[in-house]
């Protein structure tokens, strides 16, 4: 969890505000069917559970951040293009809100499905 200190207290921006922010990045982006949180995902879908942040890990260390991306690619669509604009969405979208600097970003195509 990164945290900031400034004179009224501190801010404190958690791993999972961060994966959300990724992954609400990553699904608009144009051929980006889904985020792929895998088995135990699918499970929790059925049940009803949301997670918007599926299929993302995030590793901050201090003010630098890795993620790891699992999505969903719409048939007919450029893979290389499609992981790229998910690679620079995402990384500006973190760096604009959080101030954190975004080190890597790999995306994983774990599945391909039409749109």
């Amino acid at each position: 969890m990164e945290k900031e200190k400034n004179e009224s207290g501190n801010i404190r921006i958690s791993d999972n505000a961060i994966a959300n922010i990724a992954a609400i990045a990553a699904k608009s982006i144009d051929g980006v069917i889904d985020l792929d949180g895998g088995a135990v995902s699918s499970i929790a879908d059925i049940l009803g559970v949301k997670n918007e942040s599926k299929g993302i890990k995030v590793d901050l260390k201090d003010e630098n951040v890795s993620l790891d991306i699992n999505i969903i690619v719409a048939f007919g669509k450029d893979i290389g293009t499609v992981a790229s604009q998910v690679q620079e969405k995402v990384k500006e979208s973190i760096e604009n809100m959080t101030g954190l600097n975004v080190e890597k970003i790999n995306v994983n195509i774990n599945s391909i499905k039409p749109k």
